[in-house]
């Protein structure tokens, strides 16, 4: 129980440390929808979320589902966008890590959509344990805007 309260620390630290030497900090609502290569049409969750420029076109950020969404509801990511590129790590709504990887496009100045590839493979969805029915991977879709 001490390695997670004090990897909790190291997180809060880093983030703080982050949000400290960040340039510019800058709320961000967006519309994600989990799963679109799925049969169902997806229904999109509201995601709310704060990035902060870091250098020279990198974006480093949090944001966590707050909305009504199918598969991604109570996800919570950290992210990092390189030029077009993104990847991120955290936690589905089970708490169990989930990783993306994808790109970002800006339409207009501050409206931009985003493609991500989640990775699942280390969920477990039968409650059996590790690596015995991961969670299947998804495709998604988030429209942002950023204040």
């Amino acid at each position: 129980m001490k390695i997670r309260s004090l990897s909790t620390l190291v997180v809060k630290a880093v983030v703080l440390v982050s949000f400290v030497y960040a340039g510019t900090i800058s709320p961000m609502i967006s519309m994600r929808f989990g799963d679109v290569l799925s049969n169902d049409i997806p229904i999109p969750s509201t995601t709310l979320g704060i990035q902060f420029s870091v250098g020279d076109g990198v974006f480093a950020g949090i944001e966590s589902d707050i909305g009504t969404g199918s598969s991604s509801l109570g996800d919570s990511r950290l992210f990092v966008k390189l030029g077009y590129g993104a990847f991120g790590l955290g936690t589905n709504q089970l708490g169990q890590p989930q990783f993306t990887v994808g790109g970002y496009y800006d339409i207009i100045d501050n409206f931009g959509v985003s493609l991500d590839y989640v990775l699942n493979q280390l969920t477990d969805a039968d409650g059996a344990g590790g690596n015995t029915d991961p969670f299947p991977d998804q495709l998604r879709v988030s429209l942002s805007v950023n204040f």
